[in-house]
């Protein structure tokens, strides 16, 4: 069968719809007056839109021909490689003295869902507008494209979901096997087919939820602009925010209601395989449930032990920032409560470790989170459990079900494959890191910010606060670098050149 390869026409709607998002932030310069970065949008909206659709014109009546690259992961490196590039030229254009280096950095992190942000703060509320929308539009690409593109080759995640399934099914003869994620000779290129369809199923959910959200953040008593930045970098788990630390109650418990999304894909829509049991028996959120409900009672002590002179509601309006703040990070969001000190509280110094755990736990198999992932975690954990059970009882038998089985078996297998490659990862960074200058401590927290995408890290896991606009440029692109292959994942460039 002739391989098909829409790959062309993918960035095209890319493109198209990159440059309709910038309309957005252009209508709202208008409105406050900030006629320079209006127009700077607005110029390159014509610009990116001429573009598609010159290309368009020249390839919709080219004839299909054999193509070797069909796999994804060509793909996704090419949206995560252009896309930025161009989103960065209005903002070279709105922000005087700001480098394209720059620019493209803060897109990159942006579109990665990362937030990490070399302006410090700085620029029109305009700017921190289009900063959010791309890290919403980054989220939506990543919901969107690990259902209609690593789903269909288990990967992403699902080589642990359907990891009993796959060996049944592919290798019968060979028990234990790994399946392999198959591009050969019988492989058609379905990606545009199943992009449209995924984006036709969670695209509403995902606008909805942000709208509610938005509303609601409103009615709490943020400024509308404001609410609207945070709500889409909620749902995105970019953390961008004008300030990363919230204030008010009401605004964090809404905020922590949606973020329970990036704990398990089951609570989105269209989840093959995710779906056994009643939702509270999902595993991914009793896992995470699990490790906040430890951290918390960890935190609660810690804060008994250091006194409170202020009473019992103080510390219990602490101790929900605690909650708050560890959720946030675990779903590589970044946000910090308002109820913490200004120094951070409990978190301040070398409590700070704390949170980089948990981003390197990371959310849900095919959320908009990164990390290692809560399933991943758990299955290693059950392989451990099952292995200190046969020390303690060698003649036992194991119980579990056909699901757990597969976990502690060909998941646990994939899990540490995984592992194993992030932790070559990490240390490739923090060694390219050290060599160009940076200390050891702020190495690694740079490299764990950028391979989970969770740049606030860099403000607090430290001993002290790391200025992303003060790194150099080499340390810029190795990170820019590292927050596309956190967002990818390596499994995904592995299965490039080795099938299984």
């Amino acid at each position: 069968m002739e391989r098909r390869s829409h790959g062309t026409r993918i960035m095209v709607a890319l493109i198209g719809l990159t440059a309709l998002a910038m309309l957005l932030p252009a209508a709202v310069g208008f409105t406050l007056r900030e006629h320079v970065l209006a127009r700077a949008f607005l110029y390159s909206a014509a610009l990116l839109t001429s573009i598609a659709g010159l290309v368009y014109l020249a390839i919709r009546n080219a004839p299909s021909r054999g193509w070797v690259l069909s796999h994804p992961f060509y793909y996704l490196t090419l949206a995560y490689l252009v896309l930025p590039a161009l989103m960065a030229i209005p903002m070279v254009e709105a922000v005087p003295g700001l480098r394209y280096l720059d620019a493209w950095f803060e897109m990159v992190s942006a579109f990665t869902t990362t937030g990490a942000s070399v302006l410090e703060g700085e620029g029109t509320r305009s700017l921190h507008l289009w900063r959010a929308l791309v890290g919403w539009g980054g989220g939506l690409f990543v919901l969107v494209t690990v259902m209609a593109l690593l789903a269909p080759l288990n990967l992403g995640g699902f080589e642990l979901i359907r990891a009993r399934a796959r060996t049944a099914r592919d290798a019968p003869d060979r028990p234990g096997a790994q399946a392999s994620s198959r591009i050969d000779s019988a492989y058609t290129d379905k990606s545009l087919e199943r992009l449209r369809d995924q984006f036709q199923l969670i695209a509403p959910v995902y606008f909805g939820l942000t709208l509610v959200l938005w509303v609601g953040l409103s009615i709490a008593g943020n400024p509308p602009l404001v609410a609207l930045m945070i709500a889409m970098s909620t749902l995105a788990t970019s953390g961008i925010a004008t300030d990363p630390v919230l204030s008010g109650g009401v605004s964090e418990g809404l905020i922590a209601m949606l973020l329970l999304l990036a704990v398990s894909r089951r609570l989105w829509p269209g989840a093959p395989g995710l779906g056994e049991g009643p939702r509270l028996q999902d595993l991914e959120l009793r896992t995470g449930f699990t490790v906040l409900l430890v951290l918390v009672v960890v935190m609660a002590v810690l804060l008994a032990a250091q006194g409170n002179s202020g009473g019992l509601w103080p510390y219990l309006a602490e101790l929900w920032g605690v909650a708050f703040t560890s959720l946030s990070f675990l779903t590589t969001t970044g946000f910090i409560s308002g109820a913490l000190p200004a120094d951070g509280g409990v978190f301040a110094g070398p409590a700070g470790i704390a949170l980089l755990g948990l981003a390197l736990f990371g959310g849900g198999v095919a959320t908009t989170a990164g990390g290692l992932k809560l399933l991943r975690v758990f299955s290693l954990y059950w392989q451990a459990r099952f292995e200190v059970s046969k020390l303690v009882y060698p003649e036992s038998v194991g119980g579990d079900g056909p699901r757990l089985r597969g976990l502690r078996t060909d998941g646990a297998l994939a899990a540490w494959l995984f592992v194993m490659i992030f932790i070559f990862t990490l240390t490739a960074m923090t060694a390219a890191l050290t060599v160009i200058g940076e200390g050891l401590e702020d190495a690694i927290v740079l490299a764990v910010a950028a391979l989970t995408t969770t740049g606030p890290l860099a403000q607090i896991a430290g001993s002290t606060p790391i200025a992303w606009a003060a790194l150099s440029d080499t340390a810029k692109v190795i990170l820019a670098f590292g927050m596309v292959l956190g967002r990818l994942e390596m499994l995904l460039l592995l299965s490039v050149f080795w099938r299984r």
